[in-house]
C-alpha cells in the first residue's frame, strides 16, 4: 500500500503513552540522588521503579524500531530524514539505558553517594533526551502515522509494544498509564483492552499502583 490512507487511526493514544513516560521519568533523578548511603531497603524500592520505567520505554521503542519506522520509511520517502533522526535518537537512548541498567544491581546493594550521583546524572540526561524525542515525535511523526498507517496497523503497533514488555509488568504498566490519563482517555483505553485487564485494573491494579507510588514518593519526601 502506498499513499495516504482513507481511514485514519487515532494517534492520540501515543500522546498519552508519552505523558505516562514523562511522569515516570520526572522525579527519577531526584529519587536516586536522595538515597541515603547504606539504605538498601529504600534503594531496592527506587531501583525497582527505575527498572520498571526503563522496561516500558525499551518495549515501546523496540516496537517502533521493528514496525513503525520501516512502514513510514517505505511510504513517506520525502520524510526519510525525520524517520532516520528518530532512529538515531533511539540509539542514543539505548546507550543511556544500558549505562543506567548496568549500575542498578550495585546501586541496590550499595547506594553510596558517588554512585547515586552518577546514576542520577545519567537519568537526567536520559529524561532530557527522551522528552526532546517525544516532543519531535508528536510534532512530526504522529501526523505522518495518522496519514499513512491504517487503523489495523496502528493497533498492531500497540499490541507489539505490549507483547515486548515483560508480563510481570503488564498490570503495573496499564495502571501507570491510566494514572496519567484523563477520564475521557481512560474510557478510550478501557474500550480497547481485553475485559480481564479492565477487571484486574479495577479490582487491584490501580490501588496497588497508588500504594507503590505513595511508598516511593512519600518515603522520599519524609
Amino acid at each position: 500500500m502506498t499513499g495516504v490512507v482513507s481511514s485514519k487511526p487515532d494517534v492520540h493514544d501515543m500522546v498519552v503513552v508519552h505523558r505516562h513516560f514523562r511522569h515516570l521519568f520526572a522525579e527519577s533523578p531526584d529519587l536516586v540522588r536522595g538515597l541515603a548511603p547504606g539504605d538498601t531497603a529504600r534503594a531496592a524500592l527506587v531501583v525497582d521503579s527505575v527498572r520498571f520505567m526503563l522496561s516500558c520505554v525499551e518495549a515501546h521503542h523496540r516496537s517502533e524500531d521493528e514496525f513503525l519506522w520501516p512502514l513510514l520509511g517505505t511510504r513517506t520517502a520525502e520524510h526519510a530524514e525525520a524517520v532516520e533522526r528518530m532512529e538515531i535518537q533511539h540509539h542514543r537512548l539505548e546507550d543511556l539505558i544500558r549505562q543506567v541498567t548496568g549500575a542498578l544491581d550495585e546501586l541496590a546493594a550499595n547506594p553510596r553517594r558517588t554512585l547515586c550521583e552518577q546514576v542520577a546524572t545519567q537519568l537526567a540526561e536520559l529524561r532530557s533526551l527522551l522528552n526532546e524525542h517525544m516532543d519531535e515525535e508528536e510534532k512530526v511523526i504522529l501526523p505522518l502515522a495518522a496519514d499513512y498507517l491504517t487503523v489495523a496497523e496502528w493497533e498492531e503497533l500497540g499490541q507489539l509494544s505490549a507483547a515486548k514488555l515483560d508480563r510481570k509488568y503488564h498490570l503495573r504498566a496499564f495502571s501507570s498509564l491510566m494514572a496519567a490519563a484523563t477520564p475521557e482517555e481512560q474510557r478510550m483505553f478501557l474500550s480497547k483492552v481485553p475485559k480481564i485487564a479492565v477487571v484486574l485494573w479495577r479490582l487491584s491494579g490501580r490501588r496497588s499502583y497508588a500504594r507503590l507510588q505513595a511508598q516511593l514518593h512519600g518515603a522520599s519526601a519524609g
